[in-house]
């Protein structure tokens, strides 16, 4: 368990989902798959339309794909984010 969790914190969504983000993360990152990834991330906002890399996270109840949906009814919630 110890290693499960080292460097990580508990966390909750707005939706009440529970996992573990990175123990960098704070209130107000987003929690969002990328497409070609194998796990659900954290993104910060860092204006301009920019985002910074802030880790990998867990999140019981969407890591076997149900986070991504993207079937042509989801293809408005696609979105481009620029890392920086």
């Amino acid at each position: 368990m110890r290693k499960a969790t080292y460097g990580r914190r508990f966390m909750w969504t707005e939706g009440g989902k529970i996992g573990l983000a990175p123990a960098a993360a704070r209130l107000g990152d987003k929690i969002c798959p990328l497409l070609g990834g194998q796990v659900l991330y954290v993104l910060r906002e860092r204006g301009e339309g920019k985002w910074e890399f802030v880790g990998e996270c867990y999140v019981h109840g969407l890591m076997d794909g149900e986070a991504l949906g993207l079937g042509q009814e989801h293809k408005e919630r696609v979105e481009k984010f620029i890392l920086a």
